[in-house]
């Protein structure tokens, strides 16, 4: 029997918790929890929501692939390399140095300890299994036992969906997608053999079944947005249906998400930053936000918010060792774009004595996310994007530039010129500017961006390699290639020879 090195880490995370019912351990090595409310209060666990493919200190490696960050000689070789920081997979990243990642420890993408993906999937594997083995619940108990499998599907999907992108290669709807990725695991019970790699086409059609299973289950509203709604469930179908470049259901989805939530009015899920003001205007590195529309900016339930996983939260900061790379800052209209003005800030940059001693002066820094909460999941102004992306993809450009604007009159100073229509390519690359700009800066988002963006070859926003510069020093990855594959560690191999994937032997 193989061994299921990717649950090893639940008998002892639970055994500190048995005083919890739900958390209890059967003598097999399962959950036992004994009621659809036991099993429903699993998905309000912290780590299946805030540890997605970021390291111990909530930054991630997948920021430093990609073209968002840029690192100067003084962070690379004094913050990372002289001070031994403990999340050097960062600037190894950034350098395109292999391997990224210790092969001989074990990766928090993966399982460590309660983080990771696979120790999330274990809960959401929990949950629908133990649900369908209930009997003889209440009408009441039926209800919230159909909804919890719904929400744990979708939860489920959300992670293996991303894992499949993280750990293996491009994915090219029609073309060869047999690569073994990740094993989908289905069972919740540790003792049962580990399947084997899936493919990654394997994957993208068992994701795409467990949405579709879950979506006549899934509530209208959920209590919280780490839990799946109706519409988080469309908006996980369009998202998906970027990468299999059916553009058409991509609008279909994204279309329903958005007309349910908004209700007509788009000030219902997005803010507008012409609304808002400085709470501490002498100091806005530190200050909050204000808006009248309400006070959850920086709150998990704020109104743009769909369905929320925690992103890095270091990236683009100077004292944590990068800062917004010069193609992004250009990106923006510096005079009217209000994203600018609130979270482009001009702060001290890194500097040290060390090393000889480095002072990077002014800079400017990211800091969004101290001001306003993000997520590697959904957020409503994406749905709009993607939806927007979906039009100008099958040519319904008026449509396209539409939402654009919809989205600019929130996010732009009032008065702003609106967009009109050019070529295909123009409002295409108008779109997914605007993609770039709205969503966060470091993470999943802009890296899975890449890799896709790689099948419009030859198009302004399609790239085939990244090149960063430190101090003179250019490093080039290839986007279609190993540079842009997160491994399986040597920790979970040893554990699973029959995968037939060699152990990593080069030094870290």
């Amino acid at each position: 029997m193989r061994n299921r090195s990717i649950y090893l880490f639940i008998a002892a995370a639970l055994i500190t918790a048995s005083c919890q019912k739900y958390l209890d351990v059967k003598p097999k090595g399962r959950l036992i929890p004994a009621t659809a409310a036991d099993y429903d209060h699993l998905l309000d666990n912290p780590n299946t929501m805030e540890a997605n493919f970021q390291d111990q200190n909530k930054g991630s490696m997948l920021s430093y692939l990609g073209d968002n960050l840029e690192m100067t000689e003084g962070q690379a070789k004094v913050g990372f390399i002289l001070n031994s920081h403990p999340n050097l997979e960062r600037y190894y990243s950034y350098v395109f140095r292999q391997p990224y990642k210790d092969p001989n420890s074990q990766d928090y993408f993966w399982s460590s300890t309660i983080l990771g993906i696979y120790p999330q999937i274990s809960y959401f594997n929990n949950v629908i299994e133990g649900i369908h083995g209930l009997d003889g619940q209440s009408a009441e108990d039926e209800i919230l036992g159909k909804r919890a499998v719904a929400q744990a599907l979708v939860a489920r999907a959300w992670c293996y969906f991303h894992a499949n992108l993280v750990y293996g290669p491009v994915y090219k709807p029609g073309q060869d997608n047999s690569t073994k990725t990740i094993p989908y695991v289905v069972s919740p019970d540790i003792n049962t053999p580990l399947p084997d790699l899936s493919t990654s086409a394997e994957v993208v059609k068992k994701v795409m079944k467990d949405i579709y299973e879950a979506l006549p289950g899934l509530p209208v509203k959920s209590n919280w947005p780490s839990r799946a709604n109706k519409a988080t469930g469309q908006a996980m179908l369009a998202y998906c249906h970027l990468f299999t470049r059916k553009f058409d259901s991509v609008a279909y989805y994204a279309n329903l998400a958005w007309t349910e939530a908004a209700s007509g009015n788009a000030a219902n899920v997005l803010y507008d930053y012409n609304q808002f003001s400085w709470a501490n205007p002498s100091n806005l590195v530190t200050s909050l936000i204000l808006s009248p529309q309400d006070t959850y900016l920086t709150a998990v339930n704020n109104r743009e918010m769909l369905f929320y996983r925690g992103t890095d939260n270091t990236a683009g900061i100077g004292p944590s060792l990068s800062y917004p790379a010069a193609g992004l800052i250009a990106l923006y209209d510096q005079a009217n774009d209000l994203r600018f003005k609130y979270f482009y800030i001009n702060s001290p940059g890194y500097k040290t004595t060390q090393g000889g001693g480095y002072n990077d002066g002014t800079r400017i820094s990211n800091y969004r996310f101290r001001k306003m909460k993000m997520t590697e999941g959904f957020s409503y102004p994406e749905i709009l994007l993607m939806r927007a992306e979906a039009y100008a993809r099958t040519n319904k450009l008026d449509l396209a530039i539409a939402d654009l604007n919809t989205l600019r009159k929130f996010r732009f100073k009032t008065g702003t010129p609106a967009l009109t229509p050019g070529t295909q390519d123009q409002v295409i690359n108008q779109v997914l500017e605007e993609r770039r700009r709205e969503l966060p800066i470091g993470g999943l988002k802009r890296f899975l961006d890449l890799k896709r963006f790689t099948l419009d070859d030859g198009k302004p926003w399609s790239k085939s390699q990244i090149t960063h510069t430190i101090d003179g020093k250019s490093y080039t990855g290839v986007i279609d290639s190993r540079d842009f594959i997160v491994p399986i560690t040597n920790v979970v191999l040893r554990f699973n020879p029959v995968w037939g994937i060699p152990l990593e032997t080069r030094p870290f």
